[in-house]
Order: structure tokens, then sequence, then C-alpha cells
């Protein structure tokens, strides 16, 4: 079929797939720009992209002065003769480098070569590469930490020596490792992937700090994989340990400290520390003071309903309790629950500053070193999101928040500077958009003096700045390319405001239209949905938007929404808990029916007679939910490794948003228990290599389907793990699924016929 006899439709989808990441990614031009900040803060050096290639920029601190970081062109040229091909100077055949011998000469990597040259291109040389690293290295790389059958062994080398520190594990009774009910256990498994162990080494290399993770008596899941990718017609059985909501046995993490010079082991005095997700280590939970004399560590309650800051000991094991905090429902030390906690301990330990949203806002607290509070630093009917930085020489405390500002977007982060000595916060960042978009949000030289600033909104490219350290603008850095991208016709979305279902509360989300839109025509809708508890779905930032699913469906004739109702963070607590042991209510869907009602009344192309809904993970139990409590709304539902009954999850989720099993929100959470209320069309889609919603969920759900009589679409995807849907950041969506997916909304919503034989990623 050539070009001029397309239909319409494979047009649209030709269209749609070329708003993908991947394709969409080459068309916008220094997107993201991570810096690199020099050892002594004098500035920093970041990767600038244009059409015509990329430069490696190097800038002056205290002018914002840029220049070439290396001569490139003497780079190439040196490069030339060794490769024996062309080299462009600005396509030069690596994405990172770093500065040696006090800045003079550049190292660099080539198809698997270390190099290393002057900065003018000459003297270049091979590098010899280091032998590859299998575990935790130290602050300077003396030293390593290896797991070996489950046993710690140290490595140093200088001495070329290698020292084993334990010899007594056993299976799932081993050091430094990370539970199986990560979520990735049977993916790395099979992807043989080594996992360095989890350790925290002192910042003098004195000692090291790991876990000896029991998993003896955690129960099993299993994932069934029918179609084996080496060929054969025997299909396997892949088992993982994985706790569940009500399970008596969790993964616990003991705490153990090594020293270094003599191997002396030191079992901190306190109980092990539930790992059921991820352990302490991994989430931060555990780190060392500047001096490497203490250890602190956070230990929650099983139900997270109490949290204790301890310090301990590293030569006698000894544990005190700093601070200790209860509620009535669960406690986070960040306003995300996987955020870092936002806790920081003063050098000589006279002062803590504390995270606590007892006030309905989280709010930062100055606590003596006993826990007694001196003053509260921040207060007021906003929310302080993350610590990002104290500095102890003039008593400042660098914070990100969110909706401080008047007038303004309450989900927008600002950086903000307060005082330990009282006063009110400092807005260093002012301009109405998202600051930083994730962590670490802004970027701080080595010293505290200076910080790099990436801002943006979903109707607005970011912009790169660098500040001091008091919000002076020293200069403008970068500004993100789209001029390619808004030459296809791609057009932003828009950030609206609603109401939820109590008629009271503000809510925020984005709508997403053709870019051949039309006011006068009528539009099949669809929401794509994400409930929380622990995220959002709306995106703040424009990174987030750039090959967002929303916009392909978008391109293919629908008018697509996202809102972040009650239950969700970033707001105030009685905003997180109204949906609190709520998870059969897919936290206040009512919010978003009322939504949806709204955005109709203001927007007469939108056609509520043809609504569908599509979500991944707790998307998925939320788009089936919303199909089967409002049926007369929802008429066409995707809804793709949904974790349809939260039983089946691990018991940090289930009992952290619902609450103890048996008790209020549990007999009635499962999708299951509302299968005969289906009216619509809905696809189900699991993986059966999915180790973070086990496939039983998708399937238990069936089951009560099937015994309801009712008719529903199928997908299962063979050898694909959780990510199918290019998920958290992997953007990497599963071509057969995204056509899928599209074909599913044509057909039933739209009511018309996807082009035949479409197969995205191949050209035709």
């Amino acid at each position: 079929m050539g070009p001029g006899s397309r239909p319409a439709m494979w047009e649209r989808y030709r269209r749609a797939e070329q708003m993908l990441h991947r394709n969409v990614n080459s068309l916008v031009f220094n997107l993201q720009t991570p810096v690199h900040w020099l050892p002594d803060s004098s500035g920093f050096w970041y990767r600038c992209e244009s059409a015509s290639g990329h430069r490696f920029m190097l800038v002056d601190a205290p002018t914002g002065r840029q220049q070439e970081a290396f001569d490139h062109r003497g780079v190439a040229r040196a490069l030339t003769q060794v490769l024996a091909e062309e080299v462009d100077p600005a396509a030069l055949p690596f994405e990172t480098f770093e500065f040696a011998c006090g800045g003079s000469r550049v190292r660099f990597k080539v198809d698997g070569s270390r190099w290393e040259c002057r900065v003018d291109g000459s003297s270049l040389r091979k590098w010899p590469a280091p032998a590859p690293g299998r575990g935790s290295a130290s602050p300077s790389g003396r030293y390593e930490a290896r797991t070996v059958a489950g046993n710690l062994v140290l490595i140093d080398h200088i001495e070329g020596s290698s020292t084993p520190l334990t010899d007594d594990a056993e299976p799932a009774h081993g050091y430094g490792s990370s539970p199986e009910g990560r979520n990735s256990a049977v993916t790395d498994r099979l992807g043989k992937r080594e996992t360095p162990p989890r350790v925290v080494w002192s910042p003098d290399e004195r000692n090291l700090l790991t876990h000896r993770l029991d998993e003896r008596r955690v129960q099993k899941l299993h994932l069934w994989q029918g179609a084996p990718r080496d060929g054969s017609l025997r299909p396997r059985v892949h088992s993982y340990r994985q706790a569940l909501p009500d399970d008596a046995e969790l993964p616990l993490a003991q705490l153990v400290v090594f020293e270094v010079e003599t191997s002396k082991r030191v079992d901190l005095q306190w109980r092990p520390l539930e790992s059921s997700f991820l352990t302490p280590i991994e989430l931060n939970h555990v780190w060392w003071a500047s001096g490497g004399d203490t250890v602190f560590f956070l230990d929650w309650d099983r139900d997270r309903r109490s949290v204790r800051l301890v310090s301990a000991d590293p030569s006698t094991g000894e544990c005190n309790v700093m601070v200790e905090e209860r509620s009535e429902t669960p406690i986070d030390l960040n306003a995300v629950y996987y955020g870092a906690p936002n806790v920081w301990v003063a050098k000589d330990r006279r002062e803590i500053i504390w995270y606590s949203a007892r006030s309905g806002f989280g709010h930062l607290y100055l606590l003596d070193g006993r826990g007694d509070p001196i003053r509260q630093l921040t207060g007021g009917q906003w929310l302080v999101t993350d610590l990002v930085r104290v500095d102890e020489k003039t008593r400042t405390a660098f914070f990100m928040g969110t909706g401080r500002e008047p007038s303004r977007d309450p989900y927008y982060h600002h950086l903000y500077a307060v005082s330990l000595d009282g006063g009110e916060p400092v807005l260093l960042t002012p301009e109405e958009a998202e600051h930083g978009e994730w962590p670490p949000w802004v970027d701080f030289s080595p010293d505290g003096r200076y910080f790099v600033d990436r801002f943006s909104r979903i109707d607005q490219p970011p912009r790169t700045v660098l500040r001091r350290s008091t919000g002076e603008l020293v200069a403008q850095v970068t500004e993100t390319d789209v001029s390619a991208l808004r030459a296809t016709g791609w057009r932003y979305p828009e950030r609206f405001t609603a109401k939820a279902s109590d008629g009271q509360t503000d809510l925020y989300g984005m709508i997403v239209l053709p870019h051949d839109f039309d006011p006068a025509r009528k539009y099949p809708v669809i929401e794509s949905i994400y409930p929380g508890p622990q995220a959002t779905r709306t995106p703040r930032g424009f990174t987030d938007v750039v090959g967002e699913s929303t916009r392909c469906l978008a391109e293919l004739g629908f008018v697509v929404f996202t809102v972040d109702g009650r239950g969700t963070p970033g707001r105030s607590r009685a905003f997180l808990d109204a949906g609190y042991g709520r998870s059969a209510e897919a936290e206040v869907l009512a919010d978003h029916v009322a939504v949806l009602t709204q955005l109709a009344e203001e927007r007469p192309y939108l056609d509520l007679d043809r609504v569908g809904i599509y979500g991944h993970s707790a998307g998925g139990y939320a788009a089936v939910r919303a199909m089967l409590e409002y049926p007369q709304v929802y008429r066409v539902g995707v809804a793709s490794a949904g974790n349809h009954d939260q039983a089946l999850t691990n018991v940090t989720w289930g009992e952290r948003w619902i609450g103890p099993v048996g008790g209020p929100g549990w007999d009635t959470q499962a999708n299951r228990t509302l299968a005969g209320n289906l009216q619509g069309k809905l696809l189900l889609v699991t993986g059966d290599l999915d180790d973070n919603v086990n496939p039983a969920a998708t399937m238990q759900l069936v089951d009560a389907l099937i015994a309801a009589n009712r008719d529903f679409d199928l997908l299962v995807l063979p050898n694909r793990n959780h990510d199918f849907a290019g998920t958290w950041g992997t953007w990497s969506e599963d071509p057969y699924f995204t056509r899928r997916r599209w074909d599913y909304f044509v057909e039933h919503l739209m009511g018309e016929q996807p082009p035949p034989g479409y197969q995205v990623g191949v050209p035709g």
C-alpha cells in the first residue's frame, strides 16, 4: 500500500507512533541537562545538544561564562588517527568524560576502551580499564565489598588482598542481599544481573555497615513461563520469596558493622528491621555521622504508626533512641512514601531536624539531641517535600516546598532557605514552574555556594540556570530546544482545576487534545488513571509529557485527561489520608467522576457517551474498579498489570495503605468482589513473568468474571515482566501491547476499524 492510498486511520497510527518517547526524544534537545561539578566548586560541565551535534561545555561558577570543556577538534583529530575512521568534533563518540591530573587531562570511553589525553587532544593514550566492579566500593575506591555464596568479602585493591568477613551465610540468610520481594528478583535472575552487596561505608573508610537478611521462613510466590526464550517446550516455574499482607513471617535485616583493619564484627543491639520490599540501606534509612563514629538508622513498626531515630556506637553496638513519633495513621518522613527521609543530625549531635505532618502538613522541626523541641522551622498550610541540604556554618536549611506561594499551583516545587535560629523561609526559585522535576531537585556545588536550577511546566520547556545560594541569578546555562518537535504539529497539554466530589476541594489535572483539534466536533474521552496512593499521575514539568502515552492516544483522535484525586500525595495529610482504608474506592474514585462531569460542562466537545479509561499496576486496578463502580460512565477500559487484590501485593503496600488485614476496607477491596457489575468492554493484560504484580491477581479476576458470566478480553504477554507499559521512567512500551491498547479504544470507543496489520516500530 503506497502512502497516497493509506486510509486516514493508518496515518493517525503513524502519527501516534511518532509521538512515542523513543521517537520524540530525537526531536528535543537539552531535555535533560545533568551537571557535573568540579571538586573545588569553581564550575561544572554539562553536555549541550543541538540539531548539529553536541558539545561538552564548562561553566565558570562566579561569572557564569561558558566555554568548551576541552578542545573538541583536537580530540576528534586524535581519535580519527587511532580509530582509522573520521570522527566529527560535533559528534564525539562518547556521552560523558572525567577530568584528570588537576583538570589538565580528560578521560573517556569509546567502544569499550578507555582513553586519556590532554585537554587540547594531544598525548592520546589508552588508559587501563579497571577490573569490573562486582561489589560496593569505598569512597576512595581502595576497598570493595563483595558477596561470595552469601558471605561478605573485603577486597583491598592497593594491597591486592582478599579477606573474608563472614563464613556463616546460608540460603536465604546471607549478608548484604536485597529481599526477593523487591519487585525484580526473577527479572534479575533471568537477566543474570548481579546486585552488589548493600553496604554503607563510613566516610573515613574505617568501617562498613551492612545487614544479614533473613528470608528463610518467608513464603513463596511463583511465575509460570510457558514459552521459555531458549525454545524449550517444557514450561518453567520461577519462585521468589515475598511476604503478603497478614503473613506472620517477614524478611528481617540485622544491622552489622565490620572494622576494615581488623575484620572485627559488631552486631547492633537492636531488633532486626522489617525489609519486605527493600532493606533500610536501600531506602536510605541508615547513614553514618560525618565523623564516622556513629551510625544512625530509622525503625518503623510494621503498621508504620510509630517510627524511631536510633543512634548506634559502631564499636560496641549499643543503641539509643533519639526521637520517636506515633500517629493514628501511617507516618512518612517525606512527602512521598519512597522519598529519602527528611532527617538531619548535627555533627555534635546537639541538634536534629525532624520531619512531621503532625500539624496536618509536612514540616521541619528543630529538636535537641534528646529529641525535645527547640522550635518549628516551617509551618502553615503548605508542604515541605524534601530537605535538600543543611549548612552548619551558616545554620541554614535548604528544602523543597509546595503550596506556599499565593495564587500558584500547589504542586509546583520551589527551593527555600530557612535559618535554624528562626525566621520565615526565603524563596530562592521564584519562577512559577516546577523546579527540579525529580530528586535531587537542584544541584548544589560541593561547597554549597552555588546551585543549578532546572524548571519547566507542561506548557513551558525547561530552562537551566545557575544561582548563588542566596537565590541570586548568575546566568542562564541552557534552554530546551523544542522547535523540531513543534514543527510536527505537537501541541502543549493544558493544566486544569476542578472540584472534588465533596464540592469543595480543588483538584488538578491535565487535558491533551489532538493536534488537529476542532472545538465544533464531539470527541471520545479517555482517562489515564493512577490513583496513588504513593504517587501522582498528572505531570507537573515538561520532561514528563514528552513521549507520554496520553499524547499518542490524542493523535488517534481522542481527548485524554488525567487528574489527581484525594488519596494521593503532595497536599495536606488529610488529602492523603482520605484514601487510607479506601482501596475499594481506588482512593476516592468518585473524585474522578466528578471531574469528568465538570470538564464536560466546560468543554462541550467531550462526548460523555464515549468514555474510556486505562491504567497500569495500581492504575490497572483503578481502571477496572472504575468500570465496576461506575459502569454507566466508563464504557471501555484497558487494565495492564493490575494489582486487582491488595492481599496479593507486597505487605508494605497492602497493610500500609489499607491497614491490618481484617480491618475496614479489606472485605470489598478485591476487584473480583464486583465482577458481576461489568457492562462495558474490558481488556485485561498481564506479563507472565511479572515479579512486581503477580499474574495471579489478574487470573483470579478472570476467574470471577467467568463465574459471573461476563464477557471480557485477556492478553497474556509471554516473557514480559511489569515494565511492558513503559512505566516509572523506563519509556520502553512493548510495541505489541501499545498497538493493542490503541486498537481497543479505536474499535470499541471510537467505533472505527483499526488499520489491519499495523506494526509499531516497523516502517511501512
